[in-house]
C-alpha cells in the first residue's frame, strides 16, 4: 500500500427545500446540494501526535469534546481500516458551512474526512464505503440519521427522498435564485423532532393532517421544480412554512427573516431543516431581487446570507 504525504477530501453543503419533519413519518422530501458552501479536509503525516485543527483551534483527537465524538470515532475507524491506528498526523479542516443550521455541516465534514483518508492511502473509494463511513459518523453525532444529509452532500443533483425506501436524483429545471439567511441561532434537531412527536400525541388528528399536507406539498414541488414553475413553488414554500410554524418548530428570528424576505420581493420563504433557529430560504425571480432580499435580511438580524442560483 502506497501512502501520500497529503490527502485531500472536499464535500459540499445541502438544504432541504421541502418536506422537513414530515420526512420522519414516511412522507417525501426534496433536498438540494448547495455547492457554494464546502468543507475541505487535508490529512498530512507528522512526526508525532494525532491532531485535528481549523482556524479556531488545534486539538489532539483524544481530547476533543463530546460534540466531535462522531468525527473522532470516524477517524479511529478509518485509521484501523488502513492498519495505521498509531500513525501521527494532522487533519486540517477548512469549512464555510455554519454548524447547527440544518445545512449538513457534520455530514459534509464526515464525507470530506473519509475522502481525505482514502486519498492519503491512495485507495479507490467506492460509493458504498463513502456512504457507510459518513453515515457511521452521522449516527453517532445525531442518533440514527435518516441518511438524507449524507446522500445530498454526495450528490450533484436534487434528491427525492422517502425514508427507508427511495433516494432518487432528478433533473432540476428552475431558473431563479435561492437566498439563504442565517438566524445565528443553533438549531437542535432532536428537540424539534420531539416537539412534533409530542404534538402527534396531544393533537393526533390535526398534527397528522399537517404531516400529510407537507407530503402533498413535496410531491407537488417536484413537478414545479422540473417544469420551471417558479411562482407555484414559491406559494408551496409559504404554505409549508405556515404548517411548520403551526407544528411549533419555527423561531422568532426565523419569522422575522421570513417576513422580511416576503416584504422585499421573495416569491416564497420558509425555514429549512429542523427549525428552532438555523436558517431560512427565500426564492427570488432574478439576481437583482436576490441581492435586495439578502441586504434586507442582513439589516433585519441575519448573521450571514448566501445567494445560490439554480
Amino acid at each position: 500500500m502506497t501512502i501520500n504525504k497529503m490527502g485531500v477530501g472536499i464535500a459540499h453543503s445541502k438544504l432541504i427545500l421541502i418536506g422537513e419533519h414530515s420526512v420522519v413519518y414516511g412522507q417525501p422530501a426534496i433536498a438540494l446540494p448547495v455547492t457554494i458552501l464546502k468543507t475541505t479536509a487535508t490529512l498530512t503525516s507528522s512526526k508525532y501526535g494525532q491532531y485535528i485543527e481549523n482556524n479556531e483551534f488545534r486539538r489532539r483527537i483524544d481530547l476533543m469534546g463530546d460534540e466531535f465524538e462522531g468525527i473522532r470515532q470516524l477517524i479511529m475507524r478509518l485509521l484501523s481500516k488502513f492498519h495505521s491506528s498509531k500513525m501521527p498526523f494532522s487533519l486540517e479542516i477548512d469549512s464555510n458551512i455554519p454548524q447547527g443550521r440544518g445545512l449538513g455541516a457534520s455530514a459534509s465534514l464526515a464525507t470530506a474526512i473519509t475522502r481525505a483518508f482514502y486519498d492519503f492511502f491512495e485507495t479507490k473509494l467506492p460509493q458504498s464505503d463513502l456512504m457507510f463511513y459518513a453515515n457511521f459518523s452521522e449516527n453517532i453525532t445525531h442518533g440514527k440519521s435518516s441518511g438524507i444529509d449524507v446522500a445530498t452532500v454526495n450528490s450533484e443533483q436534487p434528491l427525492w427522498f422517502i425514508k427507508d425506501t427511495a433516494i432518487e436524483p432528478f433533473e432540476l429545471n428552475l431558473h431563479g435564485f435561492i437566498v439563504i439567511g442565517d438566524t445565528g441561532v443553533h438549531g437542535f434537531t432532536s428537540q424539534a423532532i420531539n416537539i412534533v412527536r409530542e404534538k402527534l400525541v396531544e393533537e393526533k388528528k390535526k398534527t397528522q393532517a399537517h404531516i400529510n399536507q407537507l407530503g402533498e406539498l413535496a410531491t407537488a414541488s417536484k413537478n414545479f421544480l422540473m417544469t420551471n414553475q417558479l411562482s407555484a413553488f414559491g406559494k408551496v414554500m409559504n404554505k409549508a412554512h405556515g404548517i411548520l410554524s403551526e407544528l411549533g418548530v419555527s423561531h422568532p428570528r426565523l419569522e422575522t427573516l421570513v417576513d422580511t424576505a416576503l416584504k422585499n420581493g421573495a416569491l416564497g420563504a420558509k425555514l429549512t431543516g429542523s427549525g428552532l433557529g438555523g436558517v431560512m430560504v427565500a426564492l427570488a425571480e432574478n439576481e437583482k431581487d436576490a441581492i435586495r432580499i439578502s441586504q434586507r435580511l442582513l439589516k433585519n438580524g441575519a448573521k450571514n446570507t448566501w445567494i445560490y442560483s439554480f
